[in-house]
Formats: C-alpha cells, sequence, structure tokens
C-alpha cells in the first residue's frame, strides 16, 4: 500500500474518533441530564413527599386544640376576651412541635414559618372554599399549615432542596412545598362502643335540659388539666347535672322521680348490675343485648335521626354514690333522650344522641336540691367516632380530627 493511501485512512480513522468523541459529549450531557431528572427530580418528589407528611401531622397537631378546655370556654361563651388568642397560640405551638418531628430530605428538623400557620373555620360542606380566618370565635375548627423548601428567608425556613446534577444543566437547587388542611369535624353519625371501654356511664338527660345547663348551668367546680386535681372553684365552663335529674317543675312533662338511670342489657338486676356498669363502663356486649347493636348510630346515610328506646329505673339510689366517687376525674360518656314513658316501675327513654364530660362531683345525700352527679362538658374524639356529611354539627362537643385537605 502507497503511502498517499495509508495517509488518507488515517485522516479517515481521526475523523472516525472525533466523530465519536462529539457524540459522546453529547450523550454523556444527554445522560447527566437523564440522571438529574431521575435523581434530583426523584429527591425533590422525596422532599415534597417528606413535607406532606410533616404538614398532615402538624395541621392535625394544630386542630387539637380545639378540643381542649380552653376552647369548651370560647365555645360556651365563658372564657373571657383572651381566652380564642390561647387557643390560637396553642394551635400554632403544636404545628411549631410537630413540625420539627418530622425531618425532611436532608434535614434532621423541619421548621414552618409564623406567616404558613393559619387558624380559622372551614366549611367542611365545600371542597372548595377557603379558610375563613375570622370567623366567630366559637366557629373556629381548622388550622392550615404550609411547609416549604425554597430559597427565599422570608418563605423557605427550611432552605431549598440541594441538587447533584442539574447544576451542569443549570440548576441548582430546587423547590418544592406541601400544604394540609385538619379540621375538627363534629358532624357525627355514630360511635361505636368497644366491648373494653370504660368510659360509657348508664345515664341520660333531657336534651332540652343538657343545653340549657350547658347555657345557664352552674360553674361551681375548676379543673386543672396540669395536674388533674378539682377543685370548688370556677373555671368558666358550666356543670350539668345529669343524675338526678327531676324534671318535673322544670318546663318539662317527665314526671317526678324519673332521674335517668338506664338498665342497658340488665333487665332490672338492680343496683349491683348498675354500679359495675358505673365502675367499668356499659360493654358492648350489653348494648347488643339491650338494642341489637353496639355500633349507635344516631344519623343514618341520608340524615335522618335514628333513635334507641332503652328501659330505665325512675328513683335514686345513694348506694351509688360510692362506685361513681371513683369517676371523679374521669372523662365519661352519657346519653341524651327527647321522650320518655313511665310504664310501671320502669321507665322508657327514648335515646338521641351521646355526650362526654368530665365528673367533678358526687353528692347523693344530704338536701335533696343540692343532690347530683355533676360533669364538666368536654369535646369527645377518638377513632370510634364516625362522621358524616348528612349529620348535624354537635356544636363541638363530639367529633374526629381529620386531614379535609
Amino acid at each position: 500500500m502507497s503511502p498517499r493511501i495509508r495517509g488518507r485512512f488515517q485522516n479517515r480513522g481521526s475523523r472516525r474518533r472525533a466523530v465519536v468523541a462529539l457524540q459522546v459529549g453529547v450523550f454523556l450531557t444527554v445522560l447527566l441530564g437523564m440522571a438529574a431528572l431521575t435523581i434530583d427530580v426523584g429527591a425533590l418528589y422525596n422532599a415534597r413527599a417528606d413535607l406532606q407528611r410533616a404538614s398532615d401531622a402538624a395541621a392535625l397537631a394544630g386542630a387539637s386544640a380545639y378540643v381542649t378546655d380552653t376552647m369548651m370556654r370560647v365555645r360556651t361563651g365563658s372564657g373571657g376576651s383572651d381566652t380564642l388568642a390561647t387557643v390560637v397560640s396553642m394551635a400554632q405551638s403544636r404545628v411549631v412541635e410537630y413540625t420539627a418531628k418530622n425531618p425532611t430530605l436532608g434535614l434532621s428538623t423541619t421548621s414552618v414559618s409564623a406567616e404558613d400557620i393559619a387558624a380559622g373555620w372551614l366549611n367542611v360542606n365545600s371542597a372548595t372554599e377557603a379558610l375563613n380566618s375570622n370567623p366567630v370565635p366559637k366557629d373556629y375548627n381548622a388550622v392550615k399549615v404550609t411547609l416549604r423548601r425554597e430559597s427565599s428567608e422570608l418563605q423557605g425556613a427550611n432552605g431549598a432542596v440541594k441538587l447533584y446534577f442539574a447544576p451542569v444543566l443549570g440548576w441548582l437547587v430546587g423547590e418544592t412545598q406541601a400544604t394540609a388542611t385538619a379540621v375538627f369535624d363534629d358532624r357525627v353519625a355514630s360511635v361505636q362502643v368497644v366491648e373494653e371501654a370504660a368510659d360509657m356511664m348508664p345515664f341520660t338527660i333531657h336534651r332540652d335540659a343538657f343545653e340549657q345547663e350547658l347555657a345557664e348551668g352552674g360553674d361551681n367546680y375548676a379543673y386543672n388539666e396540669s395536674s388533674g386535681a378539682i377543685s370548688s372553684s370556677s373555671d368558666g365552663i358550666r356543670e350539668v347535672r345529669i343524675y338526678p335529674y327531676p324534671l318535673s317543675g322544670s318546663g318539662y312533662t317527665e314526671g317526678d322521680g324519673n332521674f335517668g338511670v338506664l338498665n342497658i342489657g340488665t333487665g332490672n338486676q338492680g343496683i349491683a348490675a348498675e354500679e359495675q356498669q358505673i365502675i367499668n363502663g356499659v360493654p358492648a356486649s350489653d348494648f347488643e343485648l339491650e338494642i341489637g347493636t353496639s355500633d349507635l348510630t344516631f344519623y343514618d346515610d341520608g340524615g335522618a335521626p335514628v333513635t334507641y328506646d332503652i328501659t330505665g329505673s325512675p328513683g335514686m339510689a345513694a348506694s351509688l354514690k360510692t362506685v361513681l366517687a371513683t369517676k371523679i376525674g374521669q372523662v365519661v360518656g352519657f346519653f341524651l333522650h327527647d321522650n320518655v314513658i313511665l310504664s310501671g316501675s320502669n321507665a322508657i327513654y327514648t335515646i338521641t344522641d351521646i355526650r362526654y364530660g368530665r365528673v367533678m362531683d358526687v353528692r347523693l345525700t344530704g338536701n335533696p336540691n343540692e343532690r347530683g352527679v355533676f360533669i364538666q362538658p368536654v369535646s369527645y374524639t377518638g377513632g370510634n367516632v364516625r362522621i358524616d356529611p348528612q349529620a348535624p354539627s354537635t356544636g363541638g362537643l363530639v367529633g374526629r380530627l381529620v386531614l379535609a385537605r
């Protein structure tokens, strides 16, 4: 082969190597771009998922401020002018605390800006209506939290997400955010009684009497949330006397001596059976024996009321004082009724709903006008509560903490 021909092949090989090098360079850029998309974009998705988890937890924690005694004072209008501010401050503090408990990508703790915490009222019947940040105080029910990974110091308390491959394409950092709104939803349709429940008491009070005492009852006891102690003083939450409650002479027509003790699954076994239900709570099996179910549905899927007829014993038993005294300071459930029919030695109550309260005092002897089991209404929430859009509001007395958005 002549030198001229060899030189021609050598030049052609050099050109091929140059083309290959160029192609490798192009493909390398593409590969790096794909790496940026797969790894860095994946990191942004992971960061957002972490932010969503943290904002969900923080919003629920913040909304738990609406099931406190302080919020009960706001609902009853007896807590003073600064009580709502106390509730909102409590909600904000809980948001900050639970945000910090949840790390996000590259951070051991997460922060939230004060501007990104909003408290107010959310219309739970609307999927789009914005949070009302200035409702009537008693209507506060929601907390909205936005967590950010952004560059701006004002909005991004946690800083942007560091990228590793995208800087090749000119992207140094990525930004993302997540928002959650939690609400205390009090549209209660049913309450499930579990077998081991220790908080269900066999007592009932007329719903009108309950509402009247909630608005006008005495405030003779105070509960210390820190120590759990009860004292004979006021704390801004009125008590309700759930037993005995002789409704005759009080604007009602239920008859003398009809005080609201229920025979749930016990028939007429007497005081001993009632004492066991007070000590241990009314079990699911007793409800199933009495009314055929332990899923106490008060509103069906269409929002229509569901009631239960449960027998009861007129009269008051002072011997219940000892066992009732063991419940002082504890939160218990009791029932509301709207009608009672007297039948011989028994009464039949039409049960319409359930409420919860803290037992503050038990006085079943002495002056008849001063006797009673006095409870302080509380807001109750738990996994055994089922909410339904068709059910009416309980006025913040029973519900569930849920993520609405």
